[in-house]
């Protein structure tokens, strides 16, 4: 059964730019191998979130974008895990690139849309457990930085092979 996006109709975010975002990410997590996408996440987090943040803040460059840090994620102990908190028009939206390594049933990388941060700091520590904070709050990423992050994801996922 699909999944359904929850949005608010005046805003930029809109089903078809997370939906891009989403292809994107399984475009370059399957790039070079076939494995489930549950295996191909594990341990691409922290990258995948800053290149996450790069496409979209190139598309929208006034997003306002936070990386969320969680510790002890799913009860696992010193299992950490980030995840991308992004602001637009007062609405306030959970991406988690990598969610399938947690979900491996997940349809897709917006898990929620709120009306505040607490709301979505709440929220993250009811599905994913442990500790969250905003552990950066990302203004800008450089072409340079977005590419190393390809690099380290690209390397993590030939090891995998």
């Amino acid at each position: 059964m699909e999944e359904s996006f929850l949005f608010c109709y005046n805003v930029k975010m809109t089903k078809k730019f997370f939906k891009k975002i989403q292809k994107r990410v399984i475009d370059l997590l399957k790039s070079k191998n076939k494995k489930p996408l549950y295996v191909l996440a594990k341990d691409n987090c922290s990258e995948m979130s800053r290149l996450v943040a790069f496409w979209m803040l190139k598309e929208h460059p006034k997003l306002k974008i936070s990386v969320l840090k969680g510790k002890d994620v799913f009860g696992i102990k010193k299992r950490c895990h980030d995840i991308l908190m992004v602001e637009d028009d007062n609405m306030f939206y959970l991406i988690d690139p990598t969610v399938w390594q947690f979900l491996k049933y997940k349809r897709n990388i917006v898990m929620t849309e709120k009306k505040s941060e607490k709301d979505i700091l709440t929220f993250t520590e009811e599905v994913y457990k442990g500790k969250w904070k905003i552990s950066k709050i990302i203004g800008e990423i450089t072409k340079k930085e977005a590419e190393e992050n390809e690099k380290i994801i690209k390397l993590n996922l030939a090891e995998i092979e």
